[in-house]
């Protein structure tokens, strides 16, 4: 690290951060910062209060991203005493390539790297608020019940195949009367019995669902102009609002619209050799739960009952021939473009008639939040 980067640091300190403990590595400014001082920690309440109690003026904490490593980044942060910065786990390359894995190696690896690199090179992420992270675990959660909800549709449809049933329809297992009735009508002796067992498993993530969504539109009411800028958007529904406000918060972390379509991975990926230069598909290494919803609102527009700039975009797309995922990604780049700007500009997505916004808010049950940012909507 370079002199004039560094005389206003005391101490680097690189966390390796566990389940329940941490490694620490320091790297003091008296020694020209090639030290090592490892301790340990407990990630307990009181450890993390012991440790940020022993920070001072001039001390930088770096840490790599994690559930565990924001909440103890808001408390560094709170405290006022230290910098801290998270890094981005997934280009920590120092890390993840290397053939030693131990949490002293890795805390001094973390250290180091800050040491060795430029601050404006630092794969630094930005550290989310308690209202965003308690979001995302909303919809990681919601996600990872959705997922074993299909799991539990297709293990129900395998025992049907099985017991000699296998034309059974989607509809027939949509909902728990649909199931019940075919269970009940098709079924005896063990594949009833199994059958039942998976169905109740079923019912219950069903029910976890819905409380989820509840929890999501709780959450929502926190973030009303955030809410309803997204939601002004065509395609973009309370679940793809969600998804946004919780991994992009209010748009200011982002400085222009390509960096947060690049967060979101609707970049394409680009293989580059000499004069070769080759644009392939999108990047997937983005944020999944933004990407997949913004992709299927955005075919979504293809149905809307007024004219609007981005369904004119989807049309001429569309009659040009151009393939049906590269249209969706086409769109969603621009659904996201537009946000970015009116999130910054603070304005709705004007050819969004505000009784089609009004009819989306109640739909999703939203219709008692606060809308006293756009007047034009009371």
């Amino acid at each position: 690290m370079r002199e004039m980067e560094t005389r206003n640091i005391c101490r680097i300190l690189g966390l390796d951060i566990a389940k329940k403990t941490f490694k620490c590595c320091a790297l003091t400014k008296e020694k020209n910062f090639q030290d090592r001082r490892i301790t340990s920690g407990e990630m307990t309440a009181e450890g993390r209060a012991m440790f940020i109690g022993s920070l001072r003026r001039g001390d930088l904490v770096a840490m790599e991203g994690g559930t565990s490593s924001f909440n103890f980044a808001r408390e560094i942060i709170d405290d006022g005493n230290a910098e801290v910065i998270v890094l981005n786990p997934a280009k920590l390359h120092i890390i993840f390539k290397s053939q030693c894995k131990t949490d002293k190696q890795d805390a001094a690896k973390i250290a180091m790297y800050v040491r060795d690199t430029n601050r404006e090179n630092w794969v630094t992420i930005d550290i989310p608020s308690r209202h965003e992270s308690e979001l995302r675990s909303i919809i990681n959660a919601y996600n990872a019940a959705k997922k074993e909800r299909v799991r539990g549709i297709n293990r129900l449809h395998a025992i049907f195949n099985q017991a000699g049933h296998p034309k059974l329809k989607a509809s027939d297992l949509a909902t728990n009367t649909a199931r019940m009735d075919s269970i009940t009508r098709l079924l005896n002796g063990v594949p009833l019995e199994l059958s039942l067992i998976e169905e109740n498993n079923i019912t219950s993530l069903e029910s976890n669902i819905e409380r989820y969504e509840e929890l999501m539109r709780s959450a929502l009411m926190h973030h009303a102009r955030e809410t309803l800028i997204w939601m002004s958007i065509p395609g973009i529904n309370f679940k793809t609002a969600s998804a946004l406000i919780a991994y992009c918060g209010d748009g200011r972390r982002f400085y222009n619209p390509s960096q947060i379509r690049n967060y979101i991975g609707l970049v394409p990926r680009i293989d580059q050799s000499g004069e070769r230069c080759i644009v392939g598909s999108i990047t997937l290494g983005g944020c999944k739960p933004i990407r997949k919803n913004i992709i299927q609102g955005a075919w979504s527009i293809r149905n809307l009952s007024y004219d609007c700039p981005l369904k004119d975009h989807l049309t001429r797309l569309v009659s040009k021939g151009k393939k049906l995922q590269k249209v969706q990604v086409a769109v969603a780049n621009k659904m996201i473009s537009i946000g970015w700007t009116l999130l910054k500009n603070g304005q709705l997505y004007s050819p969004t008639p505000k009784e089609v916004l009004k009819r989306k808010l109640r739909e999703a049950g939203l219709q008692a939040i606060d809308t006293s940012f756009f007047p034009e909507l009371n």
